[in-house]
């Protein structure tokens, strides 16, 4: 049991840390994005991938219609919609490419990256 709470006070820690960081304007302006936008789409590989799906459960615990890309019941992305691509490096192949075709078709596209 020791090592659990010293595991929990490090995460937590750690959540402090990284949460004093983040500019609060910027967080804002994430957060009015996802709520004007008819669906949020995330998308993410690997522990990124991990992060982005559970991120994915939050907001549709709070009632958002969200979807991953690259779930097989996906549905196409649209003018209307953001996707939130998110990437440890800002680099990875697969996030990129799907940023750029949302760009491309006009979509909001929001980079989330450490």
């Amino acid at each position: 049991m020791e090592e659990v709470q010293r595991a929990m006070g490090l995460i937590n820690k750690h959540m402090e840390s990284a949460s004093k960081k983040l500019d609060k304007d910027e967080v804002e302006v994430f957060v009015e994005k996802i709520l004007k936008s008819k669906r949020v789409f995330l998308v993410g590989a690997g522990r990124s991938g991990l992060m982005a799906k559970a991120f994915a459960m939050r907001l549709m615990h709070l009632d958002r219609d969200v979807h991953v890309i690259g779930e097989t019941i996906t549905p196409s992305v649209r003018e209307d919609d953001i996707l939130i691509a998110v990437s440890g490096s800002g680099e990875t192949t697969f996030v990129v490419s799907a940023a750029e075709m949302g760009k491309n078709i006009g979509v909001e596209v929001v980079g989330v990256t450490s």
